[in-house]
């Protein structure tokens, strides 16, 4: 490990690594567990499965790789709504093929970078989790003393990422020409907007590639570092292009600092979005609300802690998913729907219940909501004249099996 971490050691010879045949079913398993929809060329995982063939698909690829002849597609670029926002945000969809060479890249390459990136990184990196970041910034809240808040958001990071930037941080530690090169020709394959291709003008990395979030972290690694030595005597938590810093004082002057950081890598804080909070007015951060509150419990030592639950933001995107999986799909019986909302209120529950340190009440009332929802539900469904309660009396919704908030 401590080799691997030396930032003086590059690493050669990993081509052949990327089209060894176990490292392609490996990669292989994982694009196709993740699913996803099919890229320009309309090629789905399911007709790679049932047409072409798993093993020709990737004899195929391996023999691209090894000639030299593989080149990437470009992405296919579709629009996704920000809930509760009328803007959309831009997501991109690589081709089969080229999810799977992003994956076996991504296999040799993460831990050549994992062994350095620091600890206040936390997005998209393996053994580390958004419950991680959200538990480090309650004990440095509530046990460290640090109730200033940089809550700071990038002017679309992902679009303002710097090719020649990003290519310069890899090849610090990456020196295979061959590896630097399909690297270098998915940052350039430029994008299909509808029927429309937009050619690469040298920055940015679609939202969607495999392989997009470690290059994200990659760069900025380099922001990382650099608040690392620069001296400021507060704490960075990283998700990704999200984070926050938490200070004791001096929140306008780190804020000038961090700033001046940024710049360095081509990025800006986006102006509207990024604020200096006192942690006893609350913020929020990946979904959940971070408050400093008093401590009631007699004889505690804390005087204040803070306290979890999740944002407005959060509240609001659960119920759009609720009402958007129950749509006017009224050939579903009762039983069928409860099935289907099952996994939305599951992962709703596993992502922030175990935060929850307050708003039980909100909690109870989303459950109001979803029974309210079910009822306009069986009330069109039957075409009734009634309000439709009678068919959801008593507990039948809990005795159906249906899962519950909190």
């Amino acid at each position: 490990m401590q080799r691997k971490q030396s930032l003086a050691r590059r690493f050669g010879a990993l081509y052949d690594k990327i089209y060894r045949s176990d490292v392609l079913w490996t990669a292989w398993k994982q694009v196709k567990s993740n699913k996803g929809a099919p890229g320009v060329d309309d090629v789905s995982i399911d007709y790679v499965k049932e047409i072409i063939g798993e093993v020709e698909f990737l004899k195929e690829i391996q023999q691209e790789l090894h000639d030299r002849s593989y080149t990437p597609e470009p992405v296919l670029r579709c629009w996704i709504d920000k809930p509760g926002k009328a803007e959309k945000r831009p997501l991109g969809i690589p081709v089969v093929k080229d999810r799977v060479v992003q994956m076996v890249t991504k296999i040799v390459l993460e831990p050549i970078f994992e062994a350095n990136f620091l600890p206040c990184s936390y997005g998209f990196r393996p053994g580390r989790s958004t419950h991680d970041a959200i538990d480090r910034i309650r004990r440095e809240i509530t046990f460290e003393g640090r109730h200033i808040v940089i809550d700071a958001d990038i002017k679309g990071y992902f679009q303002n990422i710097d090719h020649s930037i990003l290519l310069n941080l890899v090849e610090r530690r990456i020196s295979d020409p061959r590896v630097l090169s399909l690297i270098e020709g998915w940052l350039k394959a430029g994008v299909m907007d509808g029927d429309t291709f937009l050619a690469s003008d040298g920055t940015g990395t679609p939202q969607g590639g495999v392989i997009s979030p470690l290059l994200a972290n990659i760069y900025l690694h380099s922001f990382d570092k650099m608040f690392a030595m620069s001296g400021i005597r507060g704490t960075l938590v990283r998700y990704a292009d999200d984070f926050v810093i938490l200070l004791r004082e001096g929140g306008a002057r780190v804020l000038e600092k961090v700033k001046r950081m940024l710049s360095r890598l081509g990025l800006e804080l986006h102006k509207d979005k990024t604020h200096i909070v006192d942690a006893r007015k609350g913020f929020d951060f990946l979904g959940v609300h971070f408050r400093l509150c008093p401590v009631r419990k007699k004889g505690s030592r804390l005087q204040d802690s803070c306290r979890l639950w999740p944002s407005d933001t959060s509240f609001s995107r659960i119920k759009e998913k609720i009402v958007k999986r129950i749509g006017r799909r009224y050939s579903l019986s009762l039983e069928e729907m409860i099935v289907e909302l099952n996994p939305v209120i599951r992962g709703w529950n596993n992502y922030h219940t175990r935060l929850v340190s307050s708003g039980r009440k909100r909690l109870r009332k989303l459950n109001g909501f979803v029974r309210e929802r079910l009822r306009i539900f069986l009330k069109r469904k039957h075409n009734g004249s009634t309000r439709g309660s009678r068919r959801l009396r008593n507990n039948i919704l809990v005795e159906l099996g249906l899962c519950q908030f909190g």
